[in-house]
Formats: C-alpha cells, sequence, structure tokens
C-alpha cells in the first residue's frame, strides 16, 4: 500500500466534532505504521486530495496549524497533526518515517518549498503545490526545483488556464473532458439535450459510434455503472469515451448545441471577465490565434494586464456591465469566460453575457456541487481550479509502473483510470468476463499498438494494453490489485 503526507494552511472552518480516534493514536504513532501519504495543508485542496485517497483505501496523515481546518480533516479518520508542515518533529508525528509520499498544499509557497526539502531527507517523494510565477513558469514541473527537494511542482492557476484553453480549442468544443492515452482518448462528461434520441432508450439498442463507448450515468448524485436494459433519462450527466472522431458524432447523437458558425470552425473572439493570474494566463495563450478582449476593474490589475499582453484589448471595467460588454462586440464572442476571485460574480457575468448573445460560456467556480446546477440554468461550463489540482496531485500520488493517469468525478464518487496490462497482471491473457473485474468497473477502451478496441466480454487483455478504465471509487483497491 502506497504511502502519502499532505501539509497546508487552511481558511476556518467550523469544527464538525470533537477529538477522535485519529487525535489519541498521534501519542502512538508505532501504532500507525501504515501511512501512505503525509499532506501538508487540510484546505479544500489538501482536504479533497485527502479525503480522495482515503475513499481508495489508503492511510492518510495530515499536518495543519490551523485548529478548525484540522477539526474538519478529523472526520475523515485520518491521522491529524496540528502544528507546522516543516517541523522535523511534526513530520515525524505523522509518520515521515514510512511514508511514501508527502504533499505539501499549504497556501504560502515558502512553507510548502521549506516542507518538501525537510521531507525529502527522509527519502520521499514530494510534491508540492506552488503559485508564484518567481519559482515556476508551467502547469506540472518535474525538473526546476529538484535541488530544493521537489520531485513534481504543480501550479493550480496554470493547470486551471491550459485546462481551459484546450477544452477552448480542441473539439469536442465546450465540453468538460480530460485526455488519455497521450490523446488518444478522450472521456467526456456531458448532459444529453432534450431532443437527444438516446433518451428513454435502452443502452442496449442504442447505436454508439463506432469507436465509443458509455461509461457511466450521473443522475441526481448517484454514480450508476450502466448495463443493458438501463436507460438515460432527461436530466442525466452521462460520461463517454472515445477517440475524437467519434466524440464528433456524439455530440449530434446527444443533441449538443454547438457555438455559432458550425462546430467545425474554430474560435475567433475570446472575451475574459478578470485579470486573475487564470485570466491572464488564458488570454496569453490564446492571443496569437484568437481576438481576445479582458475586463478588469482595478486599475492597477488592468494596467499590469495590459503591460503583459500585447495582443489583447484589455479594458478597465466590470465584466457584469451589460452596456460595456454590447459596446465590446459581446453578441458576436464565440466564448466568454467568468475568471474573477469571485465565485458569484463569475457566474453572474456568465449569465450576462450568454443573455447578450455569447456563444459558450465557462465560469470558474469554487463549489464542485454548483456543476450541474449551473449547467441547468444556461452556464455551459463550470469548472474549478481546485479540483483540477487535484486531479494532478492524485495523478503524480498514484503513477507507477501500471497506473499512467486518473481523473475523479462526480465529487470524488468516481474515477476514470488509465491502466497498462503489464506481465505480471493477474488479467493478463483473461477475456473480460472472465477477469474478475470488481462491480461498478467498466473497461471502456483499450488501446492496443495503433488500434483503439471498444471491449465486449470475450475482449481478451494483452500485455502492453492500456486500458481506459470508469469505476466507483469504492472498487478501487480491488481493481489495482487485480490489475
Amino acid at each position: 500500500m502506497a504511502v502519502v503526507i499532505i501539509f497546508g494552511f487552511a481558511l476556518a472552518r467550523r469544527p464538525t466534532g470533537g477529538p477522535g480516534r485519529c487525535e489519541r493514536l498521534i501519542t502512538h504513532p508505532s501504532s500507525y505504521r501504515s501511512v501512505n501519504v503525509i499532506i501538508a495543508g487540510a484546505g479544500e485542496v489538501g482536504y479533497y486530495t485527502a479525503r480522495s485517497l482515503y475513499s481508495e483505501g489508503w492511510e492518510v496523515a495530515i499536518v495543519d496549524s490551523d485548529h478548525a481546518a484540522a477539526d474538519r480533516a478529523e472526520a475523515l479518520d485520518a491521522l491529524v497533526v496540528r502544528g507546522n508542515a516543516a517541523s522535523t518533529q511534526k513530520l515525524e508525528e505523522a509518520g515521515i518515517k514510512d511514508a511514501q509520499t508527502f504533499i505539501a498544499v499549504t497556501a504560502v509557497d515558502e512553507v510548502n518549498i521549506v516542507a518538501c526539502s525537510v521531507a525529502k531527507g527522509y527519502g520521499v517523494n514530494t510534491i508540492a503545490r506552488i503559485n508564484s510565477p518567481d519559482y515556476i513558469d508551467r502547469p506540472v514541473s518535474t525538473d526546476r526545483l529538484k535541488l530544493l527537494g521537489i520531485d513534481v511542482a504543480i501550479c493550480p492557476d496554470l493547470v486551471a488556464a491550459h485546462k481551459i484553453v484546450r477544452i477552448l480549442m480542441e473539439p469536442p468544443a465546450l465540453l468538460e473532458s480530460d485526455v488519455f492515452a497521450k490523446g488518444r482518448i478522450k472521456v467526456i462528461q456531458v448532459t444529453p439535450g432534450e431532443h437527444a434520441p438516446v433518451l428513454r432508450t435502452a443502452i442496449r439498442d442504442i447505436a454508439w459510434p463506432r469507436g465509443a463507448n458509455l461509461a457511466a450515468i450521473f443522475r441526481k448524485g448517484e454514480v450508476i455503472v450502466p448495463h443493458g436494459a438501463d436507460a438515460i433519462l432527461p436530466g442525466d450527466r452521462i460520461v463517454v469515451v472515445g477517440d475524437d472522431e467519434s466524440i464528433h458524432d456524439i455530440q449530434k447523437m446527444l443533441d449538443i448545441a454547438h457555438r455559432k458558425g458550425g462546430e467545425e470552425e474554430p474560435i475567433q473572439k475570446v472575451m475574459i471577465g478578470g485579470a486573475t493570474r487564470i485570466g491572464v494566463n488564458v488570454a496569453k495563450l490564446l492571443e496569437r490565434d484568437v481576438s481576445v478582449v479582458l475586463f478588469e476593474p482595478d486599475q492597477e490589475l488592468a494596467e499590469a494586464a495590459s503591460a503583459q499582453l500585447g495582443g489583447v484589448l484589455v479594458i478597465q471595467g466590470e465584466p457584469t456591465d451589460r452596456d460595456l460588454l454590447i459596446e465590446e462586440g459581446i453578441t458576436s464572442a464565440d466564448a466568454f469566460i467568468g475568471a474573477t476571485p469571485v465565485e458569484g460574480k463569475n457566474i453572474l457575468s456568465c449569465l450576462l453575457a450568454k443573455r447578450l448573445g455569447a456563444s459558450s460560456t465557462i465560469a470558474l467556480i469554487d463549489q464542485v456541487e454548483l456543476v450541474d446546477l449551473l449547467h441547468n440554468v444556461g452556464i455551459d461550463l463550470a469548472t474549478s481550479p481546485r479540483i483540477a489540482t487535484v486531479n494532478t496531485l492524485l495523478q503524480y500520488t498514484h503513477r507507477s509502473e501500471d497506473l499512467l493517469s486518473l481523473a475523479v468525478m462526480q465529487q470524488g464518487e468516481a474515477r476514470v483510470l488509465e491502466m497498462v496490462v503489464t506481465p505480471g497482471s493477474k488479467v493478463a491473457g483473461r477475456t473480460l468476463k472472465r477477469a474478475g473485474l470488481p462491480a461498478n468497473t467498466i473497461i471502456s477502451a483499450i488501446v492496443r499498438g495503433e488500434q483503439i478496441v471498444i471491449p465486449h466480454g470475450d475482449t481478451e487483455l494483452e500485455v502492453g494494453d492500456t486500458m481506459v478504465i470508469f469505476a466507483r471509487t469504492e472498487a478501487i483497491p480491488k481493481l489495482k490489485k487485480i490489475i
């Protein structure tokens, strides 16, 4: 079993309960030798990372100096150590001598750097969240901070910016998607349109395009791994796996609205509300190929953004100013992105932009629970930088010879994993129906050399196959043992 340690600072939260089993265990660290991961920081990113790992069967320790955040973390039944994440004493209380991975996600870059440097002295793998451009200029770095004891450095704002641009520029446009098998396989989440012919039809009677497969149905918070007799109902959000060609055909099957001008036409004009680091980096990534307008009410931030973005029109003004949006051509915008630091303003500006004629809207949000709600009221895509960061952290925490990457879905209730069949795998040489896969698991696609295979019960798994697997979270421990 792997070990992970997470450190960090957090916003104050109301305590969820009194001292529990985990706090008492601190006085007996030898009884908690099986800790896999230590996390420095029990803020939103640290908490969700810990919860995701714990739900998969990992043993997690959390170090944080904020008592309210530590109280909240104790609800996970994790080992919680209260104190400075960069303290050798606190790390040893958390089990650093036996841990495999240390994750530093406090709100302070320098604390994360020092904590990783200390943890590296114990021989563990280290992952740090780093925000400042003084230290990192790419979404993920595996080399620049090695001398400081950091094996993997992740910049949340750049991770989120690159994801937004990929969703904007790559087909299928404006769908929540993740990429697997070096870009050959896409996994999209989408709610079928009200006129989609697949609605209320048994899945076994749906003629999915070649190279595509239905992996899951999300219905009112429930995760359904579908069977032939199941049907897609209005309001369901579904997960579909496929290559570019099949995903393109699925958009038509699912009655997914395209931006004006047709789905084949590249975007030409994007408007962004907010000169945050995410907003500025999205503009920077787009400015060579797309006409970009950025709105920022703060004069100093607007001037700083203008100095960085030579090919972008930066306007000092509110992204919720109706007259200003119309004046700058919102009616001809292919996409509007709400990227201010205020979640509510992002939602309102997107709703306004959509009403005024923007083809598509993307809102940056903090509360993952809002994703489905916002889609239902007219926002095309709600994305959370925190969840994008958690996904990236988990990818590097899990990365091994047979597990290449993963994505977390439905508020942590489900996973998509990219796994390789190795010579020692129990499934090598077996057909799917005899592979012994746990319930609530489906191998949605297989990449075999240059071929993409949508498997069925009699498909035999071969050494070297790359599998894209959808699974409910509780099935992950058994799945990893089998594969």
